[in-house]
């Protein structure tokens, strides 16, 4: 299981929702993304899009609800451990707890708790979810995500050329989401004229599936499947968290490899993309508002609790002219070390104006191509059988996190360098 799984409570008793939200905030060794419906309908939707782990539903009267949910939840999230949660003298009628058990346990359910329950009960069911997990793990792709406080220091480049070099090596199994919405430039970079865009993708969303999935994303010639931003603003807009939650989620079914470029506004979309991301790169520059921006981002992740061993530091364009900062300065106002240092390079310019990603023709000898084919290899290395990560505790199904209207980095960092 994964730092943070998701886990899933469904229930109409506020005061039982409200308890295994403390009882799961309470672990020592690990914390979780907790979301909560009302019922079995709004539960499987939820599951549609978040794929949990784990679903703690209540048991009523009959058993029947628990049963349907746990047969659709083998159909739409097969990896979820259902839990039923039984209150004392919940049945009514001559069935006996002990046959109702086991008609539940033939429906797919897996586990079951019995209301109220202590931390430690709750701990032992989760160390039991972990084992199973461990015997039969998904085959889960790495979500790898390019960030940054600004726009305009390369960020999308090392995610296209990351991904087409990912795809050189495994044609077929990357998948690019250029989630730069409003200003994606994935596709233009790449040369394609995609047909179909996240907008498009959104407005599929209810039967959105892995084949469905792969069919709306364009092929490059270098192995490289993209699912493109969205055309101008008003389509952006059509995009939301639970969209791109739902992408992620199957792309991650369906492809080794998924490389995501974001846009640099910290709202419900970054969280969402984090929230299922293995690896974050940050990436900024010897600029001191860059920097600036950048000492924000990373604070922000950690007080969203993203994984600070899942953070990369990429210092872009790095040059050695005068009035310049090294790249210990940089660290030291960062905080924290730098991970990768890609030098200026005039050809990566020329590659994005022509529609050829440098990664194709690069040789990686030296400079900037260098350092790309020791970071490729190096993001290789994140497949695995993975889980989400997790930045957030989402409660009743929405997040408690940023703004949904973001906070738009450059702008703070502008501000405090004045």
């Amino acid at each position: 299981m994964s730092t943070k799984p998701q886990v899933l409570t469904v229930t109409r008793d506020p005061k039982l929702r409200d308890e295994l939200q403390d009882l799961l905030s309470s672990f020592e060794d690990r914390s979780f993304v907790v979301v909560s419906a009302q019922d079995n309908r709004q539960a499987v939707e939820v599951a549609r899009t978040r794929q949990p782990e784990i679903a703690l539903v209540e048991m009523r009267e009959s058993s029947l609800p628990i049963q349907t949910f746990a047969r659709e939840m083998a159909a739409i999230s097969p990896s979820t451990t259902v839990v039923g949660v039984i209150r004392d003298g919940a049945f009514s009628g001559n069935a006996s707890e002990s046959q109702i058990v086991i008609d539940v346990l033939r429906s797919g359910v897996k586990d079951f708790l019995h209301y109220p329950f202590s931390l430690g009960e709750l701990n032992e069911l989760v160390r039991r979810v972990e084992q199973n997990a461990q015997k039969t793990p998904a085959k889960l792709g790495a979500v790898v995500a390019f960030v940054s406080n600004k726009g305009g220091v390369g960020k999308s480049t090392l995610a296209i050329n990351t991904a087409v070099g990912l795809a050189q090596q495994f044609p077929g199994r990357v998948l690019l989401v250029d989630a730069s919405l409003q200003l994606g430039v994935a596709a233009s970079m790449l040369d394609l004229r995609p047909a179909t865009t996240l907008t498009e993708v959104a407005k599929e969303q209810s039967r959105l599936d892995t084949t469905l999935m792969q069919e709306m994303a364009i092929a490059h010639s270098s192995g490289l499947h993209l699912l493109a931003a969205p055309r101008d603003a008003v389509e952006a807009a059509k995009v939301d968290e639970e969209v791109m939650t739902r992408v992620l989620s199957l792309a991650r079914r369906s492809y080794d490899y998924v490389v995501v470029d974001t846009f640099p506004v910290f709202d419900a979309i970054s969280l969402a993309i984090l929230d299922l991301t293995s690896k974050a790169f940050v990436v900024t520059e010897n600029v001191i508002p860059t920097l600036l921006g950048t000492a924000k981002l990373i604070e922000l992740l950690d007080k969203f609790s993203y994984p600070a061993d899942q953070t990369e530091i990429i210092l872009n364009r790095q040059q050695r002219v005068s009035g310049s900062l090294r790249p210990h300065d940089i660290a030291a106002r960062l905080g924290r070390p730098i991970d990768w240092i890609f030098p200026y390079d005039r050809n990566v310019i020329g590659a994005a104006n022509t529609g050829i990603p440098i990664a194709t023709t690069m040789r990686g000898y030296f400079g900037f191509g260098r350092e790309l084919k020791r970071f490729i290899s190096d993001v290789t290395n994140t497949r695995g059988d993975l889980r989400a990560n997790g930045v957030s505790h989402p409660v009743n199904g929405k997040e408690n996190t940023a703004p949904r209207n973001g906070l738009n980095f450059a702008n703070a960092a502008v501000e405090e360098s004045r």
